[in-house]
């Protein structure tokens, strides 16, 4: 996580907005959270906010890249 963190406040786009997100929903409807996609040096990152975590960060306006990052309960995916 620090390494993208390096990478975005290098590149100055740290508090950038998040453009690309996708709630992740089951067969039942069910909301298990969100996956933010970050990009950096031609490569996307995937980050995912687990549910309920994930509401608040969404509810008004979008998160910026600094927000998600820092956030307690994020997992950064392979």
């Amino acid at each position: 996580m620090d390494h993208i963190i390096k990478k975005l406040e290098k590149s100055n786009s740290i508090n950038d907005i998040v453009t690309k997100f996708t709630l992740i929903v089951d067969e039942n409807q069910l909301v298990h959270g969100a996956l933010f996609f970050i990009p950096v040096d031609n490569r996307d990152y995937k980050v995912m906010i687990p549910a309920p975590y994930h509401e608040i960060l969404i509810a008004d306006v979008p998160p910026t890249y600094k927000k998600i990052l820092n956030h307690k309960e994020a997992l950064l995916l392979k």
